[in-house]
């Protein structure tokens, strides 16, 4: 007879996965102070909305990520691993993402902060990490977005991508980018999801007038607004020096979060703007959302680009706010009639004066570009694009980690790579014969490519 005492902790924690599948959703989570927390919230909610939970194993949100959960982590049906530039959030991701192989969610293409945090700290993972990077900077030296921003010169990404069994992008540039590394895990490009509520942007649009007034009463006609985490890349300098250059009934907003090395009190002071620029740190959800309301055009600069994709620019799309970007990476993937697009790179800022003031004199033109950006977004959210993306991927990824074979040319081709097999010797047989031998005592109905990498 068994001990029931044991008997009572396995019904208690269930950790075969074959007994009770799950899967491990690794990311962020409501309240962290992260873009990415917001986001899975977002897509979370799709997948309940269209039905997803219902009919599939239970997803786990799993965070924060600590000693009474990491270990029922390699136990799931499958982990989802959201993967970002910060090594404070997403270090403990990685390192299962790496051990447990499962579905990859690309936040951040770059990884260069997250590949220098890694190498700082000692951490085990930084070696194989930049090995990888290096040896693949050569496959994207002649892409145009590499020669011009630094941090996509070395590809940090490579490494997790060949772990993964699977990949979600949220632009077609990024997964054009993976490809040009050479990776051949599927790749599924999933839009942004709709981050906020229809009816929060709508209480926020009835308040607009009430933050305005301040600034209108200041002289203010026109306000300019740069939202999102406060940092070198967003060109801050940039946009308030063209600000400066125009009327003095212009005025800007900064909101967001405050990130340490960049100091926006000493960027706001040396701007000489005065009353015409306004600075709001830290605020909460319904702060930002409630100035990105009363904006009336919002400006989302990168350089150098990461290739990310703008957590603040949907959020612009989705109140209507007419959106200046750079001309550059995934910001390319946006339709030409949803945004306003400056040169890449460092943009003159005569050049995003210019842009402005387009905008400031013709309220038509922002209502046409604002409109268009606001629908797209209602389009996407009415068909749970996100949600619908997000379910293919799973469901992939799901087949092929239950796919016995795949497993073992998975550790196959990881093998080949760790001994720094090569394409060409691939092509010239070394170490074919193997996975010729493996598919040959395959069921017909598990027959995949022998030869597809893992």
């Amino acid at each position: 007879m068994g001990n029931p005492v044991v008997g009572a902790i396995r019904r208690l924690y269930k950790w075969d996965h074959q007994m009770n599948p799950r899967i491990a959703w690794l990311s962020p989570m409501p309240p962290a102070p992260s873009g990415v927390a917001t986001y899975s919230r977002a897509v979370l909610g799709g997948l309940e909305r269209i039905g997803y939970t219902r009919s599939h194993p239970p997803i786990r949100p799993i965070w924060p990520i600590d000693t009474r959960t990491e270990g029922t982590i390699p136990f799931h049906a499958m982990g989802i691993y959201h993967l970002g530039n910060n090594l404070e959030f997403h270090r403990d991701i990685y390192r299962h993402a790496i051990q447990t192989p499962g579905l990859l969610v690309v936040h951040d293409l770059a990884l260069d902060d997250f590949a220098q945090g890694l190498l700082a700290s000692g951490d085990r993972l930084a070696h194989q990490t930049w090995r990888e990077g290096l040896a693949n900077a050569r496959s994207v030296a002649a892409l145009p977005e590499a020669v011009e921003n630094e941090p996509l010169r070395v590809p940090f990404v490579a490494y997790p991508a060949r772990r993964a069994r699977g990949i979600v992008v949220h632009a077609p540039f990024v997964k054009r980018y993976l490809e040009a590394v050479g990776c051949r895990t599927p790749i599924f490009v999933v839009p942004h999801p709709v981050v906020e509520k229809e009816e929060d942007v709508r209480r926020a649009e009835a308040r607009r007038a009430v933050r305005r007034g301040p600034l209108e009463t200041m002289g203010m006609r026109t306000l300019v607004g740069v939202f999102g985490d406060m940092n070198a890349a967003k060109l801050i300098e940039v946009v308030l020096e063209a600000v400066a250059g125009l009327p003095d009934d212009v005025h800007v907003v900064l909101v967001g979060r405050r990130i340490p090395g960049y100091d926006i009190g000493a960027v706001a002071r040396g701007a000489g703007l005065g009353a015409r620029l306004s600075v709001h740190t830290d605020v909460t959800d319904e702060e930002f959302l409630g100035w990105m309301c009363a904006a009336d055009v919002a400006v989302d600069l990168r350089f150098p680009h990461r290739g990310e994709v703008s957590g603040s620019l949907a959020r612009a799309m989705q109140c209507g706010r007419p959106t200046i970007v750079s001309s550059t990476g995934t910001y390319l993937d946006i339709p030409q009639d949803h945004v306003v697009r400056v040169s890449s790179g460092r943009v003159d800022p005569a050049e995003l004066a210019e842009a402005i003031g387009r905008l400031v004199a013709d309220p038509n033109l922002r209502d046409r570009i604002g409109g268009a950006a606001r629908g797209a977004v209602r389009e996407l959210g009415r068909s749970e694009a996100t949600a619908h993306g997000y379910a293919e991927a799973m469901d992939g990824t799901l087949a092929l980690l239950q796919d016995p074979g795949r497993r073992a040319l998975a550790r196959w081709g990881g093998a080949l790579v760790d001994l720094g097999v090569s394409a060409d010797a691939l092509a010239e047989g070394y170490g074919v014969s193997y996975a010729r031998a493996l598919d040959e005592f395959r069921p017909p109905r598990q027959h995949t490519e022998a030869t597809e990498a893992p």
